[in-house]
């Protein structure tokens, strides 16, 4: 019997990801993003300031894997310059596509911002950074918080929401009570009080907006083992003698899953938007992180005179939330049955 239920939930997974492929928009969707998703994820080897190798002195380095003293170089300065170390005769370097990392100001520039160039292929914001290097960096501490956020609103709604939809009764009004004034507070205001508090940072932002996610996730969760819980299979499994545990986990938790698989890449691409919205306004990450917000309120501040502090990362924004949510719909599609 296990066996069968095993075959039959293999085949089960197989077909939804055949339907998924049959969605091509969703599905190549999702083969962009995870391009962008792994080049953010080695970032350092697109956007750096150290180069792959250096053959220096009949000698082969690798600075952007391990780090030299700068005596190694004959160059004796706090920080090695190894754009200019590479400039010497008798000196080879390999250098990223990017020469320049997204904290990193270029003091050749004459002003700032600067326009698109070869050297910096979107510019260099107000304070000379190179702009797409810190769209690079700046996607992956997004992603990072965006999913983060889905980790921690998923396991505790996941969590709390089984527990209302199964138990139910006083323990289910009680907390829903509970949920209703707690959501009632103002999520901007303290979001405010506390970064005036504590030095915001990813680990802190992640907190805080997961403090106010998940209540999403458990009505969604409650709602679906309220409806379960009722179902012919769940008492067959009550009066073969299954105990509470297994009934939870493993009769009604694989089922209740799946409205919240189908919500998870929207789910995530609110919190790209959310995060980038929090830089906007200055309540994210704290400077010099690379983000893709702050970019935008630079943008904001030069519009007439560098149009591309703005036009990059709110092209880049529009793609990634575009294609999270093509991703989404092939999703939702893939695991509802009434579409094939």
């Amino acid at each position: 019997m296990g066996t069968e239920i095993k075959l039959f939930r293999t085949s089960s997974y197989k077909r939804q990801l055949e339907n998924f492929k049959r969605r091509k928009t969703a599905f190549f969707s999702l083969i962009v993003l995870t391009l962008m998703i792994i080049s953010s994820l080695f970032a350092e080897l697109i956007a750096n300031s150290k180069p792959y190798v250096i053959v220096y002195k009949n000698s082969i380095y690798f600075p952007l894997f391990k780090h030299y003293p700068t005596s190694t170089f004959d160059y004796f300065s706090i920080r090695p310059d190894y754009r200019k170390i590479c400039e010497r005769e008798n000196t080879s370097c390999i250098f990223p596509p990017i020469k320049y990392n997204p904290i990193e100001i270029n003091i050749n520039v004459s002003h700032y911002p600067a326009p698109p160039s070869w050297e910096h292929p979107m510019g260099l914001d107000s304070i000379g950074r190179d702009i797409f290097a810190r769209m690079l960096y700046g996607f992956r501490v997004s992603f990072l918080y965006a999913c983060g956020v889905w980790l921690v609103s998923f396991t505790v709604g996941t969590i709390i929401g089984s527990c209302m939809g199964y138990f139910g009764g006083l323990f289910d009004i009680i907390f829903y009570r509970l949920m209703e004034i707690f959501f009632s507070i103002p999520y901007l205001v303290v979001l405010i009080t506390l970064v005036s508090i504590f030095t915001p940072n990813l680990y802190l932002l992640i907190f805080i907006s997961s403090l106010f996610s998940w209540g999403y996730i458990t009505r969604y969760m409650r709602a679906e083992f309220l409806k379960i819980r009722h179902l012919d299979y769940i008492m067959s499994a009550k009066s073969v003698g299954c105990n509470t545990r297994q009934i939870l986990f493993r009769h009604i938790l694989p089922n209740a899953l799946t409205p919240l698989i189908t919500f998870s890449p929207f789910f995530i691409a609110s919190g790209i938007l959310g995060l980038s919205s929090l830089d906007f306004l200055g309540l994210g990450v704290m400077p010099p992180t690379p983000s893709w917000g702050e970019p935008l309120k630079q943008g904001k501040e030069y519009f007439m005179e560098a149009w591309y502090l703005a036009l990059f990362p709110a092209f880049g924004l529009f793609l990634t939330l575009a294609l999270i949510n093509f991703v989404g719909e092939g999703v939702r599609d893939a695991f509802d049955p009434r579409k094939y």
